[in-house]
């Protein structure tokens, strides 16, 4: 390899490793309700984007109000459009993120809708 393409390698290397993860890179964005699919109480998908709602944590699939977390959810984001606010990139790849509708937090509005999973001290 010729010294300025080994270089360029090299820089292109660094860059990559430098760059933060893929939800903390990209600025908010706005995405119509038909392009989301709700998950559960707590997240959905965006195209191949996994998008977890952060400030909140809604019961798992199959417990107790797992199922009208996620339709109430599902109902919030189809009030859209829906803005997203990536804020990091979490260990399962998940983009976290602020998500607002009608310039309302969604997480805000399910926890005061009693959604949350209860904090164990």
């Amino acid at each position: 390899m010729r010294p300025p393409a080994r270089i360029a390698c090299v820089a292109v290397a660094l860059l990559a490793l430098a760059a933060p993860a893929a939800g903390a890179r990209r600025g908010p964005y706005t995405v119509l309700p038909s392009a989301i699919r709700v998950h559960d109480g707590d997240t959905f998908y965006v195209g191949a984007e996994t998008i977890r709602l952060r400030g909140i944590d809604t019961p798992e699939l199959g417990r107790p109000r797992s199922h009208m977390a996620a339709r109430r959810l599902a109902a919030l984001l189809r009030e859209g459009p829906v803005t997203i606010v990536p804020r990091l990139e979490d260990v399962y790849g998940r983009t976290v993120a602020d998500v607002y509708v009608g310039g309302r937090s969604v997480a805000d509005i399910m926890r005061r809708e009693g959604f949350a999973k209860p904090r164990v001290h």
